[in-house]
């Protein structure tokens, strides 16, 4: 074998570094795609695990969507935590959003429309590879890297999808916005016996929390390259999602995932609200939902379980916006009730922006008393329906809230549902959270707001996730009044600075005061008419609910 002379052994060491460094180029450069368009940051990026390329938005800034957060959450791995997303070569393409996670077309109208704006409550979805979200950033993050918010959609832990919320309004205003699909209904809160004996916790359900926990890792460990700041993460959703966050503030493995809360229209702790079950009550729940698609046999039911089809599944959790799916203890990621860890001080209290709507409920007595109930609700039969509802505190009820008071019984009905499930927690939990951070507490109170479903009976005022479209553009509905559009602006720019700064008071804004159990005061957010009141405890009648504050 003959050995190159030193002159061609250096010409040949040359070569190979050569084409070793063109290697290492094309393995780690981006490929030959534009890397912004003409106003736009970089629209191709390399995040931990693969390169993803984006678009611009509807406000000037950037998108990106359907980018995996975890592996998907199919065959062996349904019903276990989430596992780390497995890498790719090449580009993904993050220009349109990946599936819901499964779930029924919340399709309830007589006409066949859907009962909340946003595709996957038309679709539905039979997909289990969902676990995906997507990010917003300005067109340009400059140098500073921006504040985050993490947003969890609501849909009573059983429908919905991040894709439903268009983060680019509140991008707009100087943050990077995420919204997180998470595994819904059955396939997120199962609890069973066979389960929990899989587990090192002994328990199971709160797969859809663990879901959202390792989307907080994600924006942890990838956040930056898209501009964001890790140590500036707010944690908010509505609703379900509102309740979520509450339950993360009570995690113990939510510690240092996120530096702020915001709460819209859901509760974890105080009566009233979205509290999770007990593991014995969840479990006993998951062996009658396992009997109800042939899994009833205890040695066999998670392999069943498993084998069963996705579509066979999602039919037997039923429909409504309600659902027997809910978060529960047990799990290392919910191991106490919230009350408890609050009381033990095993809490993660951050500054929170928290509130409700003035009419929460009138959107439920729409949908289930007037389009599918029969209605209008009668003074006879909202009677007999508070008596169902409140057995031996029914005449309390109805002698706080009569129908002649009112005008009319739907009305009494859902001002009274309102304030027992959405005011009233809203304001204990905030009394709850005063004592170890500041908080700032909100009533939306838009009596024209854009509504979602047709209600003729029951005029909608702030009904229940009626503030989004003035947080989130929505197409799906009305478009907001140039007052509506003002209060958008004031509401959009109370929020940037809370994700900015843990305090949503800046220049040219109303000043917004603490909330604190003593001086009680609440900001009221109204078209052209924002300040703080000391009567909402006096108008949502929370004495009655809630003798004591906290």
């Amino acid at each position: 074998m003959r050995f190159p002379s030193p002159p061609g052994l250096l010409r040949t060491l040359a070569g190979v570094m050569t084409a070793a460094a063109a290697l290492l180029l094309s393995l780690t450069a981006p490929p030959p795609l534009a890397r912004a368009d003409a106003g736009h940051g970089p629209l191709l990026v390399r995040t931990t695990h693969g390169w993803v390329h984006g678009a611009a938005d509807r406000d000037g800034g950037r998108v990106f969507q359907g980018i995996p957060f975890a592996a998907p959450p199919t065959g062996e791995l349904r019903w276990r935590p989430p596992r780390p997303a497995a890498r790719w070569t090449g580009v993904r393409e993050a220009t349109s959003p990946a599936h819901p996670c499964p779930q029924l077309p919340l399709t309830l109208l007589p006409d066949g429309g859907p009962v909340l704006p946003g595709e996957s409550n038309r679709t539905g979805s039979t997909t289990e590879d969902c676990l995906y979200l997507n990010v917003w950033t300005p067109a340009h993050t400059g140098d500073r890297p921006l504040p985050v918010l993490v947003w969890l959609h609501g849909g009573g832990n059983a429908y919905g999808a991040g894709s439903d919320y268009d983060g680019s309004a509140l991008a707009a205003r100087g943050m990077v916005v995420v919204t997180v699909n998470y595994r819904l209904g059955a396939l997120g809160f199962l609890a069973h016996p066979a389960l929990s004996g899989e587990s090192p916790d002994h328990a199971s359900g709160d797969y859809g929390l663990m879901d959202q926990q390792a989307a907080l890792h994600w924006v942890r460990r990838d956040i930056g390259v898209f501009g964001g700041d890790r140590n500036r993460v707010t944690l908010g959703g509505q609703s379900a999602g509102s309740a979520d966050t509450c339950l993360h503030i009570a995690s113990p493995t939510a510690n240092g995932l996120f530096h702020r809360a915001i709460q819209q229209s859901g509760s974890c702790v105080a009566d009233g609200g979205l509290r999770p079950l007990t593991l014995d009550a969840a479990q006993r729940k998951g062996n009658g939902f396992a009997a109800s698609v042939g899994c009833a046999d205890p040695s066999t039911a998670a392999a069943c379980l498993r084998a069963v089809p996705t579509a066979d599944l999602i039919r037997a959790t039923g429909t409504g916006t309600a659902s027997m799916w809910a978060p529960n203890t047990g799990p290392r990621v919910l191991p106490h009730p919230p009350d408890t860890a609050w009381a033990d001080g095993r809490v993660n209290a951050v500054p929170t922006l928290s509130g409700s709507t003035h009419d929460e409920y009138r959107y439920f007595t729409a949908l289930y008393v007037d389009l599918l109930g029969g209605g209008p609700l009668t003074p006879a039969s909202y009677a007999a329906l508070i008596r169902l509802q409140y057995g031996d505190r029914a005449a309390a009820v109805l002698g706080t809230y009569p129908a002649s008071a009112h005008p009319s019984p739907n009305l009494a009905y859902s001002a009274a549902v309102t304030d027992q499930r959405f005011a009233c927690p809203a304001r204990a939990d905030g009394h709850l959270y005063s004592g170890r951070a500041p908080v700032y507490a909100y009533e939306f109170h838009d009596p024209q707001a854009p509504p979602f479903i047709p209600a003729p009976h029951t005029p909608q005022g702030a009904f229940h996730a009626s503030e989004l479209a003035y947080l989130f553009p929505m197409d799906s509905v009305p478009p907001l009044t140039p007052a509506q559009r003002r209060l958008s602006a004031t509401m959009t720019a109370y929020w940037a600075r809370f994700v900015a700064t843990g305090d949503p008071n800046g220049p040219r804004l109303p000043t917004w005061p603490h909330h604190t159990a003593d001086g009680d005061r609440v900001q009221v957010l109204a078209p052209d008419r924002v300040a703080p009141t000391t009567g909402f405890a006096a108008g949502h009648h929370c004495a009655f609910w809630r003798p004591s504050p906290a």
